[in-house]
């Protein structure tokens, strides 16, 4: 039997072992981004990234009785798409202090090392 990382116990179903979940990489590399932050933040990043994946359900419903047809759109998304984001919610109500999110990297230019792209002033690089 394989030893659980901490952060598995949170994480959406995974692939493997579950088909059509999260790539286990995936899952992998935002922890790896994330490590230090509240674990609760992780998790609903993972279950974001898992939601992403699936196809949403329709936002519009449609319901004729003959002399009347009315159409509504339900308040929070639903089927597994819908029940993804609001295991994302549910976590990210618990994350204290300041929320912060994965750093953009540029790719790697030929002869150098890969450079984080600083999104408060525009168009400035910093290396790492």
């Amino acid at each position: 039997m394989s030893e659980c990382v901490t952060w598995q116990a949170w994480a959406p179903p995974l692939d493997p072992p579950t088909p059509g979940g999260l790539p286990a990489d995936t899952a992998q590399c935002i922890a790896d981004e994330l490590a230090g932050e509240d674990p609760h933040l992780i998790a609903a990043v993972q279950w974001e990234a898992y939601a992403a994946t699936l196809t949403p359900t329709p936002a519009v419903s449609q319901v004729a009785t003959g002399s009347q047809s009315v159409a509504y759109s339900p308040a929070t998304p639903t089927g597994d798409y819908g029940l993804a984001l609001q295991r994302a919610a549910w976590h990210r109500s618990f994350v204290t202090g300041t929320l912060t999110s994965v750093p953009c990297v540029k790719a790697a230019p030929p002869s150098g090392p890969a450079l984080a792209v600083d999104w408060w002033q525009r168009n400035q690089l910093d290396p790492p």
